[in-house]
């Protein structure tokens, strides 16, 4: 059984199923008053991935590349000194106002409490990497979780050596690679698994020394889709090589082509996905409205999550997460509720940031605590009576059951990842009553123009350091040791558009998180 509901921002109709509504109810929270659209539209408007700047850390005048701007009010401190014992995030913790909102409380709060420079947890080397975890030797990946060696990616996972990837996993010497895992020495391919030595492939299938090709299973020594013998097909490819800027244009252009005329889709892409709906869902199990799952069971409404264990609303986790609800990037957590960014924590309710807690209500850069509300410590037998009378208020508010709303997010819409699934036009922005940040100018390109070379056996090794400018945008960028010694070693020329150009690029070869009714053709 089906029930409809109408949602207040976008006046779209919803459904919540029975099996939600039971959910809602051992949760303790009511009916959502948004659609799944826009209760993802919220969440991420809080998760900042791609804009960094340099700024001063306020305790130590060190400076540091920061995902806030340095506009912002509240105090940001280098990584190193926010985990350290200088400073305790308790001595910000203010006193509950009865019949105040709540959700200005906790913001007042939030406005004072020190935040860290960068999401980046127990990673080597990864100092322009933006939530990273368990990470070595990365730079530019946002979203980089047990990565080495990997340069330019987003939602890069489990992976080495990979240069300017877009939704890869356990991957090796894989470059513009969009939604592919296991593959090896993989480059310009989308929707792939388990590929090795290949270029140009679309819904490939444990393929080995392919080229341009689509919809293929085991597959090896095929080039446009014909089958060739091993001789005539590393004839073709050597042929080719060193491969050149107009050998790759042609090979985008013919593999788009190829999906618009000659391939046949499923109605998701994911690799043992059980009674799942959504898109790129892999080793799943009855979930629902799944973008970008995996190893997960019994949820719906997951964005970007892996090992969701009975969840609703989440998005952007790395980490194991059970029985959590409108939640933002959550590890290792139990019974969380409306709670974002937090680590090996159970019992949370509207809480950013904390680790190693519990029981705790509204809190903000906490560690190892327990029965706090507010950033203040309370005994077991006030905080629970404290705790129900907020939840009481809240409701009499219509606070409780939301997501932290929208315009207390300390990034601009366009700064936020938000941007990047749900796209608004600074119009449309500014129409929410949402902040925009122009870009600076900073980031344009001024100085003497470096021609990069058609092929990358022409690229000396001077180009390292030197100021290169955007084919696209006109922004400035540079060239890495590391990204020369990759592009050298799989023999395709360097790129010459910005990162975040090539980014936006790879972005356009996703379908939008949506569903539609439609028949099987």
């Amino acid at each position: 059984m089906l029930k409809t509901k109408t949602c207040t921002i976008s006046e779209k109709q919803f459904t919540i199923t029975d099996e939600d509504m039971a959910f809602y109810k051992k949760m303790g929270v009511p009916e959502p008053t948004l659609c799944p659209e826009e209760r993802q539209r919220r969440r991420t408007a809080f998760r900042n991935f791609r804009s960094l700047y340099r700024r001063k850390c306020d305790a130590t005048e060190k400076m540091m590349v920061s995902m806030y701007h340095q506009e912002q009010k509240f105090p940001v401190y280098e990584n190193e000194h926010w985990w350290s014992d200088a400073w305790d995030s308790m001595d910000y913790g203010i006193e509950i106002e009865p019949g105040k909102s709540f959700f200005d409380q906790y913001h007042a709060l939030a406005q004072t409490v020190p935040r860290f420079a960068i999401y980046n947890l127990n990673c080597e080397n990864c100092r322009y990497s933006n939530f990273a975890w368990m990470s070595k030797d990365c730079y530019l990946v946002f979203g980089c979780v047990r990565d080495e060696n990997c340069i330019n990616g987003h939602i890069v996972w489990d992976s080495k050596n990979c240069v300017d990837n877009l939704y890869l996993s356990r991957s090796e010497w894989c470059s513009e690679c969009v939604d592919c895992i296991d593959g090896y020495d993989l480059h310009f391919s989308t929707e792939c698994s388990g590929c090795i030595e290949s270029y140009f492939l679309h819904d490939c299938r444990s393929c080995q020394n392919c080229f341009g090709c689509v919809g293929l299973k085991h597959k090896q020594y095929y080039f446009l889709n014909e089958k060739l013998t091993k001789e005539a097909y590393e004839e073709k490819i050597n042929s080719l090589k060193p491969f050149s800027r107009k050998t790759l244009e042609m090979g985008r252009d013919w593999l788009e082509k190829q999906k618009k005329t000659s391939a046949i889709f499923p109605t998701l892409f994911g690799v043992q996905a059980e009674d799942c709906d959504g898109n790129h869902v892999y080793e799943s199990k009855n979930c629902k409205k799944a973008f970008d799952v995996k190893t997960s069971e019994d949820s719906s409404y997951l964005y970007t999550a892996f090992n969701q264990i009975d969840c609703r609303d989440i998005s952007f986790t790395g980490g194991r997460a059970e029985h959590c609800l409108d939640c933002l990037t959550l590890h290792d957590c139990m019974e969380c509720r409306f709670t974002h960014g937090t680590f090996a924590s159970n019992n949370m309710d509207y809480c950013e940031f904390c680790y190693e807690c519990s029981d705790c209500f509204g809190c903000n850069g906490l560690r190892k605590k327990q029965f706090c509300i507010l950033n203040k410590q309370y005994s077991e037998t006030e905080y629970r009576p404290l705790k129900s009378q907020l939840e009481t208020q809240m409701r009499k508010d219509k606070e409780w059951g939301e997501f932290f709303p929208i315009h207390h997010s300390p990034f601009a819409y366009n700064e936020a990842i938000a941007q990047e699934y749900q796209p608004l036009s600074s119009e449309e922005v500014k129409a929410f009553n949402l902040k925009w940040r122009e870009p600076e100018d900073g980031a344009m390109y001024e100085g003497k123009k470096v021609v990069v070379s058609d092929t990358i056996d022409a690229v000396p090794d001077e180009i390292i350091g030197q100021v290169l400018k955007c084919e696209a945008s006109g922004k400035s960028y540079r060239v890495v040791k590391e990204e020369l010694d990759f592009y050298r070693r799989v023999g395709l020329p360097l790129p010459r558009l910005c990162p975040d150009e090539r980014h936006q690029q790879r972005m356009k070869l996703r379908n939008p998180r949506e569903l539609f009714d439609r028949k099987c053709s």
